[in-house]
């Protein structure tokens, strides 16, 4: 399951133009930064998104993929800073004006992620947050063309095999250049 999920959303970085050839739109590629916060954690992040709609409508995808640097507090207390490789889809109305839906995983995480069982006694126990990295999202914006600005609301497990964060909400801010 691990390996076909990193083959699935690693490619979403190396969608060619070409394979939407007759079907789609010539796919429109975006440079993007953006930064995600909540009351104690944020999210920075500069990426590609490519997206992909049908001639005749409005309703398409788009595949992201950004690399970011995060700094979440667990519930512990600690401070935790690391890299983080989100890939995701979105779903939706892209116009002037856009709303769409969104899920995506961390590849890095998904990457180096440790399912063996060969753990000691005491780690088995506190082994049950190690989730992969992942989130759901709703967000919204306007296309200016060739800038875009959205606003995004996001449901994110972040957690390691000996934290996990605090805070699972988050709020961001997203500025395009088109091209």
């Amino acid at each position: 399951m691990r390996y076909l999920a990193l083959a699935l959303f690693s490619s979403l970085a190396f969608i060619p133009a070409t394979s939407f050839a007759g079907i789609y739109d010539s796919p429109n590629m975006n440079l993007f930064v953006k930064s995600e916060h909540n009351s104690t954690d944020s999210i920075t992040s500069a990426g590609i998104e490519v997206m992909a709609k049908n001639n005749y409508s409005n309703f398409g995808a788009a595949f992201t993929t950004a690399l970011g640097s995060a700094e979440v507090f667990t519930k512990k207390g600690d401070r935790e800073t690391f890299l983080t490789l989100d890939s995701g889809i979105k779903f939706g109305y892209f116009s002037d004006f856009f709303v769409y839906g969104e899920v995506g995983l961390d590849l890095i995480e998904l990457a180096v992620y440790d399912d063996r069982d060969d753990h000691d006694y005491r780690d088995r126990y506190d082994d049950d947050h190690n989730n992969i990295d992942g989130y759901v999202g709703v967000g919204m914006g306007v296309d200016s063309k060739p800038f875009r600005i959205e606003i995004y609301a996001r449901a994110r497990e972040i957690d390691s095999r000996y934290w996990e964060a605090q805070n699972h909400g988050y709020a961001g801010l997203q500025v395009s250049i088109s091209f």
